[in-house]
């Protein structure tokens, strides 16, 4: 037996060598010609500067103008991808502020490296060329809405790629804004002022627009006519309310201060506003609209930056995201914002300005509003800007400087752009939790546990796998490993919610019940050879039984190449992640088979092989199946139940058990199961379990319930 084992296993140590030398060779050969790069970056230069030390720039010339500056990301932002390194970029700004090109130098993604390739990373960065530093860029898909309409910008993200894409993207945009400020493109930001809390004046409206505390846009329709070139366009965006003399009639203010925010909301509202609905530091911006262009627009989403607003101060413009306040309060509540004295407004919008987001309300910023004409499918929208200055006296301002608060997380941005995503998973892990503590009623009727099962099976291998790529891998320890050995931060866990819950979930059930819940209900390749048997058992092709001496032999298969990968990735984590091929998780799912032959041929051998043996990779080959058995040995639960007849003289659930995990004498290995259930189905039916069927027929009572590792 050994004998036989020894070939397949030197094939196989062969193949990560081979795999993890190419791996290092490749990165050896990874050094770059940069003065090269920053020419085509900058095509009409004509001299580049050596690099400053401060800032960390090559000055780009043309003769003797300066016509802007190249500057590696990794000197300014470090924030780590989802391999828990960072990209190093070199980035190329023009004096104006427009981002030149953005070259890729360095990235440790797998999905990159050993899944999609390179090219997909080089179309995305050259979506930033001509694009202003100054204005958000937001990844979003092309077909939802035009990548320049209003105030954001949006580029298309990378299929299969969004974490990494999301990092990319604050990389390029958090170094830029650090170099185009220390270098005078843009004013330096300076730290918020503290509103005095205690200074509470009475006012009314005319008071809060002679003081100008409420700033003023009006917009007359001929300027609009104007601005576009033509005093006979139509209308530029349809109109949601009844058209009157102006364009647009806004009024705006900041809440913050007391005297306008009590004023304007009332004390209850302004306390609750205060409160209950903003963290620490945050802003807020009130936009009170009488014209018949909404600010919002009629396919606006609540809770979302509008399109035709924008805030700028010092040169860079600062996100404005709706709060959705009011659309919870009450008709009472609603009417108490109206003063006898206040005009009637048609749309009262309270914005967001984060903490983190460098706002200075002490300092002048302007407000403006943004009106696009559509010029058909093939041509971009026209885009216009009226904007107002809006400046408030010193006095309602502290005079110290207070500290700035940090800017949120990436992490948590990218959370809370995955919050739908995030729910239903968590919906669907309930589910599974009920079926775990409620498994005796569901096991109770065949025909019911099949439906539940298979329905479940389904959401792992649709949502969890295709449409969330929450396929758990191999590669995911390698990074935990890194954190644990201080390489890599543990911010780079998070970065990835649905990864980070499932490992969350994954983990609890590994000590209370063993390896079994994610290999037999959370893992979406899993499901896939699940389907190959299924699909053998339509099609009648018998599937193969194993002798139980050599099926037990073959488990250690799986130890072995996890050993191997594990030890590899001391050596080198890029070989370690070459070498994890063997998994073929990000061809069949995160890839969906659109890959390189080899690995596709890979892949579909493997579930071809579940045709005669059932769920033959899980069994023999996963080194992710084999890391949970070994964490999951000393579990605390073992309460599938068993009979003192299984094994002897029943052999019924070991003969069933398609996954092998039954011993011969009726007890269950945990560090095989996965816990399907199966073996309790047959466990409870009078129909297939020879003592409940004796017991049926009356000719012998079953022994008692046990349950026995």
């Amino acid at each position: 037996m050994l004998t036989s084992l020894r070939t397949p296993l030197l094939a196989l140590l062969l193949m990560v060598l081979a795999i993890t030398r190419a791996g290092a060779s490749e990165s050896e050969d990874g050094v770059q010609d940069l003065p090269k790069l920053i020419q085509a970056i900058f095509p009409e230069a004509t001299e580049i500067m050596p690099r400053l030390e401060q800032p960390r720039v090559w000055p780009v010339y043309q003769v003797t103008e300066l016509i802007g500056y190249a500057f590696l990301s990794g000197d300014y932002v470090q924030l780590p991808g989802f391999s828990g390194a960072p990209f190093q970029l070199l980035i190329g700004i023009d004096r104006d502020g427009r981002y030149r090109g953005v070259q890729v130098l360095e990235q440790h993604e797998p999905i990159f490296l050993h899944g999609l390739g390179t090219g997909p990373i080089h179309e995305f960065t050259r979506q930033y060329m001509g694009l202003d530093l100054r204005h958000p860029i937001k990844i979003t898909s092309a077909t939802v809405r035009d990548k320049h309409s209003g105030s954001n910008v949006y580029i298309d993200g990378i299929s299969k790629a969004t974490v990494s894409a999301v990092v990319l993207n604050e990389t390029v945009i958090q170094s830029a804004l650090q170099v185009a400020q220390e270098t005078g493109i843009i004013a330096k930001r300076k730290p918020a002022s503290r509103v005095r809390e205690d200074l509470v004046e009475t006012t009314d409206w005319q008071q809060l627009l002679g003081q100008r505390w409420t700033g003023s846009l009006q917009v007359p329709e001929s300027t609009v006519e104007t601005a576009f070139g033509s005093a006979n366009i139509e209308t530029p965006v349809p109109y949601r309310y009844e058209a009157g003399p102006l364009f647009a009639n806004l009024q705006f203010a900041y809440l913050n201060v007391p005297t306008i925010g009590r004023y304007l909301l009332g004390d209850t509202l302004y306390k609750r506003l205060m409160e209950e609905s903003l963290e620490p530091g945050d802003h807020v911006i009130a936009v009170m609209n009488q014209g018949p262009y909404s600010v919002l627009g009629d396919d606006f989403t609540r809770g979302t930056p509008s399109d035709r607003l924008a805030l700028d101060q010092n040169g860079v413009q600062i996100e404005l995201r709706d709060m959705d306040f009011f659309n919870a309060l009450e008709e009472e509540q609603l009417e108490s914002l109206h003063h006898a004295d206040m005009p009637r407004f048609n749309e009262f919008v309270l914005f967001r300005v984060k903490a983190g987001a460098g706002f200075d309300p002490a300092s002048s910023w302007k407000l403006s509003l943004v009106v696009n004409r559509p010029q058909g499918y093939l041509q971009p929208d026209e885009i216009r800007r009226f904007g107002q200055d809006y400046q408030l006296p010193e006095r309602l301002f502290s005079i110290e400087a207070i500290h700035v608060e940090p800017q949120d997380p990436l992490w948590l941005k990218i959370w809370q752009q995955h919050l739908s995503r995030i729910a239903v998973l968590l919906l669907g892990l309930g589910i599974l939790t009920a079926i775990i503590f409620g498994h005796r009623w569901v096991t109770r009727d065949a025909r019911r546990f099949r439906l539940i099962r298979w329905g479940y099976l389904l959401y792992t291998l649709v949502f969890i796998g295709y449409i969330t790529q929450g396929q758990l891998s191999i590669t995911n320890v390698f990074t935990i490993l890194q954190v644990i050995g201080g390489d890599a931060s543990a911010s780079v866990l998070l970065l990835d919610p649905v990864i980070f819950i499932l490992w969350c979930y994954v983990l609890l059930t590994l000590v209370l019940w063993g390896r079994g819940y994610f290999c037999g209900w959370l893992c979406p390749f899993g499901v896939l050879q699940e389907m190959a048997a299924e699909l053998a058992r339509l099609l009648k092709i018998r599937q193969r039984r194993i002798p139980f001496s050599l099926h037990r032999r073959l488990w250690a298969l799986k130890y072995l190449i996890l050993a191997g990968l594990v030890a590899v990735s001391f050596w080198s984590i890029s070989g370690a992640e070459r070498a994890a091929e063997v998994e073929p998780f990000k061809t069949a799912i995160t890839l969906g088979f659109v890959r390189e032959w080899p690995f596709v041929l890979y892949a579909l051998a493997l579930l071809l092989a579940g045709l005669f043996v059932h769920k033959f990779f899980c069994r023999y080959l996963c080194p992710l199946g084999a890391c949970f058995a070994v964490l999951g040995r000393f579990h605390l639960l073992r309460w599938l139940p068993r009979r003192s007849e299984c094994g002897s003289p029943c052999q019924l659930c070991a003969r069933r058990c398609g996954i092998g995990a039954i011993e011969p004498d009726g007890r269950i290995n945990y560090r095989e199961c996965i816990q399907c259930y199966e073996c309790e189905v047959i466990f409870r039916d009078d129909h297939q379990c020879v003592p409940l069927i004796n017991a049926r027929k009356g000719k012998k009572r079953p022994a008692a319930v046990i349950a026995r590792d």
